[in-house]
C-alpha cells in the first residue's frame, strides 16, 4: 500500500503551453478531458496498477497514455516510472512504499 499520496487537484487545469498555436487551441478545447484522463491514470497507478498503452486504451479508453503520463509528470509532478516488459511494451507505473 502507498503510504505517501499526491494531492492533486484536477478539476483545476495547470497552466499549460503546447509548442505551437494549433496545439494549444486543441488541448484549450479539451483539457477537461485530458485533465479527467490523468485522474483515471493517476489512480490506477495508486492501485498498483501497470499500465501499457494497450491496457490504458482497453480498460479505460485513454488513446495516448504517453501523453498523459507526460502530464502527471510535467505538470502535477507525480513522479511516474516506466520500464520495458520482456515483449518490448513500455509500463509505467508509480513505486508505491509500504
Amino acid at each position: 500500500m502507498n503510504t505517501t499520496q499526491y494531492s492533486i487537484d484536477f478539476t483545476v487545469a495547470p497552466l499549460h503551453h503546447e509548442n505551437n498555436l494549433e496545439s494549444q487551441k486543441i488541448y484549450e478545447a479539451n483539457k477537461d478531458r485530458f485533465s479527467n484522463q490523468c485522474r483515471i491514470v493517476y489512480e490506477a497507478m495508486l492501485r498498483g496498477e501497470r499500465l501499457t498503452t494497450t491496457s490504458a486504451l482497453l480498460q479505460y479508453g485513454i488513446g495516448d497514455l504517453r501523453r498523459r503520463v507526460k502530464d502527471l509528470k510535467d505538470e502535477y509532478g507525480v513522479p511516474v516510472q516506466s520500464e520495458l516488459t520482456d515483449n518490448r511494451f513500455k509500463e509505467y507505473f508509480l513505486i508505491l512504499n509500504n
